[in-house]
């Protein structure tokens, strides 16, 4: 079946001389529906931004930043990607830091001089961060000093030159530069985006497949900006649906799209992309977290106002639990908003009773699809708790049999999707974008099914991934680094379920007979070679052979039924 209803609210919101009009336009050689008049490219987003001015733009620690100061800085800092170090359009640049001012500057800088921001996990060890800037052909790396540490002892003379946060003097190489220094503010100057085609490349995230290796993800300006569009016309939306269920109306300061923006989880995922990208086209404000933290969410909601709150189910059960949380503070927040996994019912039900006025909205999207795919909020998503959503507004949906049929109503299979915001494929990776991209539309590797009513619900992963914490683990990954541990025969990764964190990584060993080595030396060995959250929580260890298939392959399936029904 093709999903193509939508939430009934949202007509109220598209048509001509409504407020998100639909023109259609070619996006790669393909007719795709966008909103007319909106920003086709980031360009548009950052000069729309920069009329904000004095507001407050970025808030980090002890930094401050207005958008005056931060495109000031910008501006300085893309001028000297560009005469400097030759930076252009489509050239590669590397992004590796933690959550920092700077990521921000850096985001905007090399994409206005047409560069491509390649947003590396800066959480992962030096291996992981040097395979995915040699796989992006990065010509230079923008790092803050701990990551430039990492990444020098395992490559001491890397092939590319660096821009440090933070470094000392003495650290900095030939063909070097300190990032202060570069992107001081210079009177007069001010940042001059190059107007770039829809189609030209700005964005790399990371993501990963059967491989266990990460892709990236090559995402359009076309993709990037029309999916901030996308963010503002649902948040519009909950504006309505709120006014309409709760009965009084919002204040202006309060809105979806004016309350600040609060990034606690990496930046170099979308959901450190898409809330700064939003706050922009807006002029809110961008609160970065370095680390989740109960408190400082308290802290913003009674402090700054905050009604807007982007969660994963972690964070979540975190406030409730805490004793700070009360009507005062958890009752002044309107909107939370989840897209990483579904909730836990008695979650949901928890927020209903003490959180009455809030409205909570699920998302689904993915970073090949810059995060938006369908959507659900308000009443309706209480009375569909399992359900992603309604298709979003310019995104087609089809519900496919492995026949390439479309399914019926209420039968499961591949979710397939044909929009603007889609990927322009993996970089460098043709074999994986022809399987991902075919005739228009992105295999999305979910299974899902669609009901009568035009509403998604995702029931099973193809590409066995688990989400614990809000953080996306691939189950293949961490299966081939504990593979290659002397004494290791077999292993299968596989998420169970966790009232805090979602679900929790667990990994089966299958060890050679007589080994030595347990689980804590094991996990010893994760930490060297996998980022910390990727790191199964508990590992075990048996000398039984994993089920497999007549083919040979591991039978995943028979696997997990064989363990429940032990459990």
């Amino acid at each position: 079946m093709n999903g193509n209803v939508r939430d009934p609210l949202v007509e109220r919101l598209i048509g001509p001389g409504k407020p998100y009009e639909i023109e259609e336009v070619e996006v790669f050689g393909r007719r795709r529906q966008v909103f007319k008049g909106r920003p086709r490219n980031l360009a548009g987003i950052y000069r729309k931004a920069m009329t904000f001015g004095p507001n407050r733009m970025i808030v980090h620690d002890s930094v401050t930043l207005t958008y005056d100061e931060a495109f000031a800085r910008a501006a300085s800092l893309s001028e000297a990607l560009h005469q400097r170090y030759g930076v252009r359009r489509g050239t590669m640049v590397a992004v590796v830091m933690a959550n920092r001012a700077e990521w921000v500057l850096s985001l905007i800088a090399v994409t206005a001089a047409g560069g491509v921001a390649v947003l590396v996990n800066s959480r992962g060890v030096a291996e992981e961060m040097l395979r995915a800037i040699r796989a992006t052909d990065c010509e230079l790396m923008i790092a803050d000093a701990p990551r430039a540490a990492l990444i020098a002892a395992a490559e001491p003379d890397p092939p590319f030159p660096r821009i440090l946060i933070g470094a000392p003097a003495a650290d900095l190489r030939p063909g070097d530069a300190d990032f202060a220094e570069l992107s001081t503010a210079v009177p007069g100057r001010t940042l001059e985006p190059l107007e770039t085609h829809p189609d030209d490349e700005a964005l790399v995230l990371f993501t990963s497949g059967t491989t266990g290796f990460p892709k990236g993800a090559l995402l359009s300006h076309g993709a990037v900006s029309h999916a901030s569009m996308l963010a503002g016309l649902m948040g519009t939306l909950q504006d309505m649906r709120f006014e309409a269920e709760v009965g009084r109306p919002i204040p202006a300061a309060r809105r979806s799209m004016s309350s600040p923006a609060v990034v606690l989880g990496p930046m170099f995922h979308l959901g450190g992309v898409t809330p700064t990208l939003r706050a922009m086209s807006y002029g809110a404000t961008v609160f970065i977290i370095g680390k989740w933290n109960v408190d400082v969410a308290f802290d913003m909601i009674e402090t700054e106002g905050l009604s807007r709150l982007g969660f994963v189910p972690t964070m979540l059960w975190d406030m409730l639990r805490s004793p700070r949380a009360g009507p005062a503070n958890i009752g002044s927040v309107y909107y939370l908003a989840s897209g990483s996994a579904l909730l836990n019912p008695a979650l949901v039900e928890e927020i209903r009773a003490r959180m009455p006025d809030c409205l909570l909205s699920n998302t689904y999207g993915q970073t090949e699809n810059a995060g938006w795919v369908a959507s659900i909020s308000g009443k309706p998503y209480f009375d569909n708790p399992a359900a992603c959503g309604w298709a979003v507004p310019t995104v087609d949906v089809r519900v496919r049999r492995d026949d390439g049929s479309d399914a019926d109503v209420g039968e499961a299979g591949e979710l397939w999707v044909r929009a603007a915001n889609v990927m322009t494929g993996y970089y460098g990776d043709a074999e994986a974008t022809a399987a991902a991209l075919q005739d228009g539309w992105q295999a999305t590797g979910d299974i899902g099914m669609v009901d009568a009513d035009g509403l998604f619900s995702i029931v099973d992963r193809k590409n066995n991934m688990v989400i614990s914490g809000g953080e996306n683990i691939y189950c293949a990954e961490v299966e081939r680094v504990l593979s290659d541990h002397e004494g290791v025969r077999e292993v299968m990764a596989y998420g169970e379920p966790d009232p805090r964190l979602g679900e929790r990584l667990v990994a089966t060993v299958v060890t050679e007979p007589g080994v030595a080595f347990g689980e804590e030396e094991l996990k010893a060995y994760a930490k060297t070679r996998l980022a910390i959250y990727k790191v199964p929580r508990a590992m075990r260890l048996t000398t039984e052979p994993l089920p497999r298939t007549a083919t040979g392959k591991f039978d995943k399936g028979a696997f997990l039924r064989r363990l429940k029904a032990t459990a």
